[in-house]
């Protein structure tokens, strides 16, 4: 989606995901990290939500350094387009896996609604499913390589039922299409280590780079695998706050980072930076330093 034709959906669940990533998680469960639970070389993982084109292109470009690519045509898979295809299957070619974005509306806990209204979460599952097997009829054979589920849910719930419902997801990805699909949960804030089986990575922050000056991750996270982490920063203004933020990034193990200097109220993730933040947020990504 571009930024002047985004739905309101999408803007609306961008701020759902900046304040529940204030409360969603339990303060006591987040601790400092220390230096040696640092990254290495980092993956740049792009929420890719802007129209196949010169961007994509761009994008591309930086395969090896980019891992994955979020393609969102309309707050889901929407009902199918050639140059959706076209852009999938480049980059794929270029070595960027390409994961397809599914709401889960935080199964109806919230009080978001299925298209048809209900906040059941049977009902959530139902939709969230078939959202899942439209987006690999029309993009599957293009080389779609996962899904990337929104709105996730962060604590375990009674009896695990929260966390359940996305490793039954994450099942039925795999099982239907494949091991190797890349399933990634958003809860954009910490979460609890009951998630940590629930999803190949999970966003543990997604916020602004004034309020990732001060996030502390969740204890558990020092011990993943880089890999499991993936942050997403917005609102970092220039490349003095982009290295600050990599640093950061980088010191709190998160395997997959993207950062930009756009901000919440126009909707971050419908552009890439500028040329030059771009290339060196690549050149910071791969640095092992």
């Amino acid at each position: 989606m571009t930024r002047t034709s985004r739905s309101a959906l999408a803007c609306a669940a961008l701020a759902l995901t900046a304040a529940l990533a204030v409360t969603a998680a339990p303060a006591d469960a987040a601790a400092p990290m220390s230096d040696s639970a640092s990254a290495g070389a980092q993956k740049v993982s792009v929420p890719a939500y802007f129209a196949p084109g010169a961007t994509w292109d761009r994008l591309n470009g930086g395969a090896g350094t980019v891992g994955l690519a979020v393609a969102n045509p309309s707050s889901g898979p929407g009902g199918g387009d050639a140059r959706y295809t076209s852009a999938i299957k480049a980059a794929h070619a270029a070595g960027v896996t390409v994961i397809g974005y599914v709401r889960t509306g935080y199964f109806g806990s919230t009080g978001i609604t299925t298209t048809s209204g209900s906040t059941d979460p049977a009902e959530w599952m139902r939709q969230i499913k078939a959202e899942v097997d439209v987006w690999y009829r029309l993009y599957g054979t293009a080389g779609l390589g996962g899904i990337f589920f929104d709105e996730g849910q962060a604590d375990c719930g009674p009896s695990n039922t929260y966390v359940n419902r996305y490793t039954e997801l994450r099942d039925y990805v795999e099982s239907r299409y494949g091991a190797s699909a890349v399933v990634v949960d958003n809860p954009g804030t910490g979460a609890a280590q009951c998630y940590s089986a629930a999803a190949d990575t999970l966003v543990t922050f997604e916020g602004s780079a004034a309020s990732y000056r001060t996030f502390q991750p969740q204890a558990w996270e020092a011990g993943a695998a880089a890999d499991k982490i993936w942050h997403l920063v917005y609102d970092s203004p220039d490349e003095t706050s982009l290295r600050e933020t990599m640093a950061l990034s980088r010191k709190r193990n998160a395997g997959h980072v993207y950062v930009t200097p756009d901000t919440l109220a126009n909707n971050p993730w419908d552009s890439l930076p500028p040329e030059s933040y771009w290339n060196t947020e690549l050149t910071l990504a791969r640095s092992t330093g």
